[in-house]
């Protein structure tokens, strides 16, 4: 990895649906930090449903719970003042945010999703605040190689590790990719609740052989690292915020939601400050995105 001046990443862990958080997160996180980031990288579980109808019988379970799960529609079809808050919000981001494919989202409509021949990411809203990155895909960011696997060993169908996309990360000359976004971790990071060892032997496969720099994924909803592989340094993130099944009384964002790496110094670190639990996440009421925007918006001017 080139040092030159370095670019500032953040990178985001499972947010399931719950885009409007998410947002108004990554925007906080900025001003916290007194700086954009040059590009933002989110790892799987999006929750990519145009169509809340479309979602699988696991998320429609968590919907019942927590309406915000179908924000990523309510988003795609905003219109009026929304709208307005989101160009505006667009703005303040020097990139779109980056996403790959995790377990819960519409498989068939990601994968029929036009690709920008140059960017080979494909654009999904009309505010181009998220762009979608198909697996197997290597980005050229600056200096920076990134490549992006998305999916899970364990599962089937749609929610699986595409094996062609696999094999062509997989080929990459050993040192050539600078970070490695994937959404299933690599095996043994962390034990379930049944004692068993967590995470993916072909993700760790594909450590060995890539020898990335950094590691960044999710799936698991809780931090986990940063740890050294082999050469690699990995970093699992926590989910969005808590889940309403299991922690019904939970508030706020999670520690370790929202990672950042600055490639000047090197330095990766899981965002764990006191203003993450600034944020109402009842899982009664949807967000209210518009109050947080006026708020935000009289706070920068």
């Amino acid at each position: 990895m080139s040092a030159g001046e370095g670019v500032l990443i953040g990178f985001v862990g499972d947010v399931h649906g719950r885009v409007f958080h998410m947002l108004a997160a990554l925007a906080t996180c900025q001003t916290e930090l007194s700086r954009q980031f040059d590009l933002m990288i989110q790892v799987g579980d999006l929750g990519a449903y145009p169509d809340p109808a479309r979602m699988d019988a696991f998320t429609l379970r968590y919907l019942e719970l927590d309406p915000s799960e179908a924000d990523f529609s309510r988003l795609l079809t905003a219109d009026g003042r929304r709208a307005d808050d989101l160009r505006r919000l667009r703005k303040q981001f020097s990139s779109p945010v980056h996403f790959i494919r995790g377990n819960h989202e519409d498989f068939d409509w990601l994968r029929g999703l036009p690709l920008d021949g140059d960017a080979k990411t494909a654009k999904i809203d009309p505010f181009d605040i998220f762009r979608y990155v198909p697996d197997g895909t290597v980005l050229d960011a600056g200096d920076l190689r990134i490549a992006f696997v998305g999916g899970v060993e364990a599962l089937s169908g749609g929610s699986a590790i595409d094996d062609e996309a696999y094999e062509r990360v997989a080929s990459e000359p050993a040192g050539s990719i600078d970070i490695l976004v994937t959404h299933d971790p690599p095996f043994g990071v962390a034990t379930g609740h049944h004692g068993q060892a967590q995470g993916s032997q072909k993700i760790s496969h594909l450590l060995e052989l890539t020898e990335s720099e950094y590691h960044l994924a999710g799936h698991l909803h809780h931090i986990i690292g940063p740890r050294a592989f082999g050469r690699t340094t990995y970093l699992g993130l926590s989910s969005l915020v808590a889940s309403a099944r299991w922690e019904p009384d939970a508030s706020g964002l999670k520690a370790g939601c929202i990672a950042v790496l600055d490639t000047a110094t090197g330095d990766l670190r899981p965002v764990t400050e006191p203003w993450l639990s600034d944020f109402t996440t009842s899982f009664k009421e949807p967000f209210d995105f518009e109050a947080w925007f006026q708020a935000f918006e009289k706070e920068q001017s």
